[in-house]
């Protein structure tokens, strides 16, 4: 199902009847790791999100575009998430997963990494109907664990956001040449990543409202909107995720974002389905 032309992208907004517009995926992630991350999504409205599994909270997500937010790390004290599956290279000493991407990618061996991401996957399944596929923390930067992720992918006929580039993801140079040639085979479009985790929660705002200049093109916006609440503030970044509700919230924002045309990953797939071998 190759798309030709830079990661497909361009091809695939031409079939969508999208070639000069500016197309918007606004993916709601960490689905189902608190209930304060899940009431942001249903007072959002917003229908694109993908659900951490292995969280308390996932049994209680619905909505009409959600992915599997492949889940190999555990990085704050509470909440903790343990694997599906029994791999012992995924588990730390009081088993769960490991608390760093480095820890994770020294120790995990990748056959129990794809026993663990069809676990995942297939538990997915028998919650909701998942469109798509992504990764908390971009676990699966390591290159062979990219190959395993590309490959469940195909099997399970969701599409795996890849980024048009690595650049700015804080990949380790020795993993960039391998990734690279996977990314540029895989039979899948690229989009253009954005995500203002990294900025102070005061700039969040001003993020969202300079979205109004940005050129045509297709472009994946991830946020982690959670509701002020006590338990939502027990995360230690609860700051950043409800800077991502408020300004989501905004008037002035929804305006901006109504000058994009928005696009789900149940249409890509569905643009994509022709395609699946």
């Amino acid at each position: 199902m190759a798309l030709e032309g830079k990661g497909g992208f361009m091809e695939l907004l031409e079939r969508l009847g999208l070639g000069s517009r500016r197309v918007l995926i606004l993916h709601h992630d960490d689905l189902g790791l608190t209930h304060a991350q899940n009431g942001a999504y249903s007072a959002l409205g917003l229908p694109t999100g993908s659900v951490m599994v292995p969280g308390a909270w996932a049994p209680a997500v619905r909505g009409a575009d959600l992915g599997v937010h492949l889940t190999l790390t555990s990085e704050w004290q509470a909440p903790r998430l343990r694997p599906l599956t029994a791999g012992e290279s995924l588990r730390d000493e009081a088993g769960y997963f490991p608390s760093t991407l480095e820890a994770l990618w020294q120790r995990a061996r990748a056959e129990e990494v794809e026993r663990e991401l069809r676990a995942q996957i297939e538990a997915a399944q028998r919650l909701f109907s998942p469109t798509h596929l992504d990764t908390h923390q971009g676990a699966v930067m390591r290159p062979d664990l990219a190959e395993v992720y590309l490959r469940l992918a195909q099997a399970y006929r969701l599409v795996p956001l890849i980024p048009d580039t690595l650049e700015g993801l804080g990949v380790p140079p020795p993993f960039l040449p391998e990734l690279e040639r996977l990314m540029a085979e895989a039979p899948f479009p690229r989009v253009r990543f954005l995500d203002p985790y990294g900025l102070p929660p005061e700039e969040r705002l001003g993020f969202y409202l300079g979205l109004a200049h940005l050129p045509s093109g297709l472009y994946y916006l991830a946020h982690h909107s959670a509701l002020p609440t006590p338990e939502g503030r027990a995360l230690p970044d609860w700051a950043t995720r409800e800077a991502d509700y408020f300004a989501l919230a905004h008037p002035e924002v929804r305006r901006v974002l109504a000058e994009f045309h928005p696009l789900t990953w149940r249409a890509v797939r569905e643009a994509l389905k022709e395609g699946w071998r």
